[in-house]
């Protein structure tokens, strides 16, 4: 992890960011696996993802991470700690070379929370992370495992190579691990993807194309 004052760097702060957080922001660079924040640790900063992937992760009893979302540039990590909404702290962990912008949490509360403009945005941001919440469950229960494997290799693939665990797949999509599998061989046979030393390469074009077809 590096860690850079705002005001060192060339960066521009977002238009819904007031001028008056720059001397209190920096500038956070985290290389792939690498966790953003901690499970259970007190959040420190206010992170916006301005270049870069990451995932939420949740711990479960049996000791495996469930996960619960994707993020990307334009995402918020810490926000529903600033509303005072989570107490509970979930892993962030990046998925490969994430830039953040990062405001001390408090300097957050002090200067975000009293400001029209960042509030508005806030509210707009959380509005479409729900709604996004409940198509995933949504689709879980009204689209075939192949539509719903597709659209997540569409997704989140990092230049169309995808490379994460398929145990935390197979929960995220609500299916069992043999079934992801089998989904993920069919997909191989019929030359979609091709499984490469450590992940799969995805073939987009035809992805894409495979996938009208099975909604039509």
């Amino acid at each position: 992890m590096k860690k850079i004052p705002f005001t060192q760097t060339t960066n521009q702060l977002p238009a819904y960011f007031p001028e008056t957080i720059q001397p209190h922001a920096f500038i956070f660079q985290f290389a792939p696996n690498e966790l953003i924040q901690k499970e259970a640790e007190d959040v420190q900063y206010l992170f916006y993802l301005l270049k870069g992937k990451a995932k939420i992760l949740k711990s479960q009893e049996n000791g495996r991470q469930m996960i619960v979302q994707f993020l990307e540039a334009g995402d918020f990590i810490g926000e529903l700690t600033l509303i005072q909404a989570e107490k509970h702290t979930k892993n962030v962990m990046a998925r490969n070379n994430v830039c953040c912008l990062a405001i001390p949490i408090r300097k957050a509360q002090q200067l975000l929370m009293n400001d029209t403009t960042f509030l508005q945005e806030m509210s707009r941001y959380i509005g479409v992370k729900l709604l996004m919440r409940v198509e995933h469950f949504t689709e879980n229960q009204l689209y075939p495992l192949t539509v719903r494997l597709i659209d997540l290799l569409l997704t989140i693939s990092i230049e169309e190579r995808y490379e994460e665990k398929q145990t935390e797949i197979a929960e995220y999509l609500g299916v069992s691990y043999r079934h992801l599998l089998y989904t993920m061989q069919q997909l191989r046979e019929l030359g979609y993807i091709e499984k490469k030393k450590g992940y799969y390469l995805i073939h987009r074009d035809a992805l894409i194309r495979y996938r009208a077809t099975l909604i039509q």
